[in-house]
């Protein structure tokens, strides 16, 4: 038996786990992450290999931008710069430089003790809180027990808090207890099941596949018209030049994912090994011949299991109706993607989506047990609905949840104080901390003291006009499209670059509609209408009035309605705050009755515009300073020329000031959850120039970077000017920065 003592013990080494225990580590607490697996992770390890999404909803978010700040893009970043070499197209030959990426992270923290392979077997109990978790550790053959005054349970199925008696939910509520309309009538047992991904690899020639006897003939399953079924959701597609997957491989909804954890495995190893049989053998899919089997994950990945009773309970109408939240501390946005309870065996879809329209807030009190006072939650287990965690339950959303926990626990040892009190009494610090540290919550202006602020001006080299003028392609309307665009005041006019078919002149008709929410991209009032006459034969820049001021949300809905005869010019270039949609009108409300007025879907490619009056400075390096790191309304980022130059910005004092550090936030375009490569828009090289009161210059300079958000610290030295030389991207012609942070 060992005895180890620290400030946070976290049991549970996933996404949510890690971010956890970072976070308390670099706010300096002594903490131990204990895991009962071999590498971290979670579901998001070699093990089980599924990627990390979250709010972008894997591109189609209604807030647009998305993705989730703080450690989880840190990781996201340091994932993908680990495997700059892994070779084209999905294979689990990828994942060991994930694992790497995650022993790197947490090796790296001095306040953090790693404990892999070692399960959670006991809690100690006493006066109501814990004392002492202890572990089995395989391999060494130790029995660990861990002493701290703070625990975290982010376990997924609550190890920890079942242990302690912490009180839990299991299954789905019935409708009338929290009034959710998604729920049933009356409540069940069932929840979520899990799956196993499987991994091919193209061998480059023909390799043969001999089914295991272990493993089923799909084709005398009694649900085989189920597998492979596009109308169910469950189509056998390849990724690239491989087949892989599949997530509605899933068993175990009318199980108890705990107890029944081994015999719910076995039936997916028996499936994924026989599906893929079905695929390599029956002669109906592409490309079969030349594929070896690669990798079976090794572990089950779990959905759902227990979940505990917080100060509050999360609900769907939670994350519908976006609930202000005055213990806010992470957002969630992926949808309330419900599985079938059947897995696999349901003659019904796969999963059920249900649209949250955009980004809410998680409060803090959903976060930690009622019943234990020094227990913290991240991850599936946290406080809240069998409908609201089809939203919470994804990775990057849990990974935030841990970043709040580990923080927060960082507050509750400087003021002896129990999550609760922390809830009620703390929260004005503990946001600021969390804004500080690049968590993301919906509206939250970041922080600035007022002195800093007082006596400066920002000034850059160049500003990026807001235009769109190099068109590369024509989209035809003969479909319904949209332009969003973020406004200051009003918008009197545009010019866009169109293209008349016909030799008669026709007329060029759009509707013009405001929102509400300035995180979301979602029409709702209808402002006016206006149309441009287009002579026959027309291919050039054309101007469209419009006379509309917007409205909560800060953008104009340029909704354009069909006319086969006119083209728009188009590219796909991305500038930041205009998005080009396409709209389908909702004609079933009452069946779609959280989709809104119309249904948006994102096009990579951007209609093109230019002459936007009145002119609108959307990109100036005033944004720098405004308190927000990411488009909320307005795009909130300075952008350079686009000449590929080196490029600056100068923050300079007309008295100095005392600094002790310089955070800079990049652009890492925050559209999607998951991407293969470098964004082009991320600076690359950088040197920063401080001058002191003294007219000594102090040079920073940095080469590679991979991160979104850089700090650097000043000493606490009399400033006079900070100058931020942008020099290289990894590709992109301009050079952006969405703030320079100053402590």
């Amino acid at each position: 038996m060992e005895t180890l003592h620290h400030d946070l013990t976290v049991a549970g080494g996933g996404i949510a786990g890690m971010c956890a225990a970072v976070a308390a580590a670099r706010h300096g607490l002594k903490t131990a992450l204990v895991t009962d697996r071999p590498v971290p992770g979670g579901n998001a390890s070699s093990e089980v290999a599924v990627s990390i999404s979250g709010a972008a909803s894997e591109g189609g978010s209604r807030s647009v931008y998305a993705r989730e700040g703080g450690i989880v893009e840190e990781i996201k970043l340091r994932r993908l710069f680990y495997n700059q070499t892994a070779p084209a197209g999905p294979s689990y030959q990828d994942w060991p430089m994930e694992d790497a990426a995650y022993f790197d992270l947490l090796y790296g923290e001095k306040n953090l003790d790693l404990y892999l392979n070692a399960s959670v077997r006991t809690a100690e109990v006493r006066n109501g809180l814990i004392r002492a978790v202890g572990a089995v550790q395989l391999g060494s053959e130790k029995e660990l027990r861990f002493e701290s005054p703070l625990f975290a349970d982010c376990t997924g199925d609550g190890a920890v808090g079942c242990l302690a008696g912490a009180r839990y939910r299991w299954g789905e509520e019935a409708k009338g207890e929290f009034h959710e309309s998604l729920a049933p009538d009356a409540p069940t047992r069932i929840v979520m099941g899990s799956t196993i991904l499987f991994f091919t690899r193209d061998a480059g020639r023909k390799v043969r596949y001999r089914r295991p006897a272990f493993a089923y003939d799909v084709t005398k399953l009694p649900y085989f018209q189920n597998i492979g079924s596009d109308a169910l959701a469950r189509g056998i597609h390849r990724e690239r030049n491989v087949y892989c997957g599949y997530w509605w491989i899933e068993v175990g909804g009318l199980l108890d994912t705990v107890g029944d954890n081994e015999k719910i495995t076995l039936e997916l190893r028996r499936l994924a090994y026989g599906l893929w049989d079905y695929i390599k053998n029956s002669g109906r899919y592409e490309g079969a011949d030349t594929l070896i089997l690669d990798k079976v994950a090794t572990v089950a990945g779990k959905r759902e299991s227990r979940r505990f009773a917080g100060d509050y309970v999360l609900t769907q109408n939670d994350v519908e109706q976006k609930t202000g939240f005055p213990d806010a501390v992470c957002v969630g946005g992926w949808s309330m993607d419900v599985h079938a309870p059947h897995g696999i065996c349901d003659p019904g879809p796969a999963s059920h989506w249900h649209p949250n329209n955009g980004m809410y807030n998680i409060p803090l009190r959903c976060l930690y047990s009622r019943d234990i006072p020094n227990l913290f939650f991240a991850g599936r287990d946290i406080s809240c609905t069998h409908i609201a965690l089809g939203s919470t339950r994804v990775m990057a959303t849990c990974g935030c949840e841990g970043q709040a926990v580990g923080t927060a626990a960082a507050l509750c040892l400087k003021y002896g104080e129990p999550p609760a009190r922390i809830a009620a009494g703390h929260m004005k610090e503990l946001r600021e901390l969390l804004l500080r540290d690049d968590q993301t919550i919906v509206g939250a202006k970041e922080p600035a003291d007022p002195e800093l602020l007082r006596d400066l001006t920002v000034a850059a080299t160049s500003v990026k006009e807001a235009e769109n003028p190099r068109g590369e392609t024509f989209l035809p309307l003969n479909d319904d499209y949209c332009l969003a665009m973020p406004v200051r005041e009003r918008l009197d006019s545009v010019e866009l670059h169109l293209k008349n078919a016909g030799p008669e002149k026709t007329t060029l008709r759009a509707r013009l509609y405001g929102g509400t929410r300035p995180e979301n991209y979602i029409p709702e009032t209808l402002l006016k209408e206006t149309a441009a006459e287009v002579p026959g034969g027309f291919d050039g820049w054309l101007r469209i009035p419009a006379g509309a001021v917007p409205q909560g949300d800060g953008k104009i809905y340029m909704m354009f309605g069909r006319n086969e005869k006119l083209s728009l010019s188009c590219n796909r270039e991305k500038p930041v705050g205009f998005v080009t949609f396409f709209v389908r009108k909702n004609e079933e409300p009452e069946k779609y009755p959280r989709a809104g007025r119309f249904f948006l879907h994102r096009r990579e490619a951007c209609v093109c515009f230019r002459a936007i009056a009145p002119a609108q400075r959307l990109y100036g390096p005033e944004n720098l300073v405004n308190g927000y790191s990411r488009p909320y309304g307005l795009p909130n980022l300075w952008i350079s020329r686009d000449d590929g130059t080196e490029q600056s910005v100068t923050l300079e004092y007309a008295v100095p000031k005392r600094i002790r550090e310089l955070q800079l936030v990049f652009d890492t375009r925050l559209e999607y959850d998951n991407f293969t490569e470098p964004m082009p828009e991320l600076v690359r090289d950088y040197r920063v120039e401080i001058t002191g009161a003294d007219g000594a210059v102090e040079t920073i300079d940095e080469r590679d970077n991979e991160r979104r958000v850089r700090r650097h610290p000043v000493g606490g030295r009399n400033v006079r000017s900070v100058r931020i030389v942008l020099k290289s991207t990894y590709g992109a012609p301009d050079r952006r920065l969405y703030a320079v942070r100053l402590y």
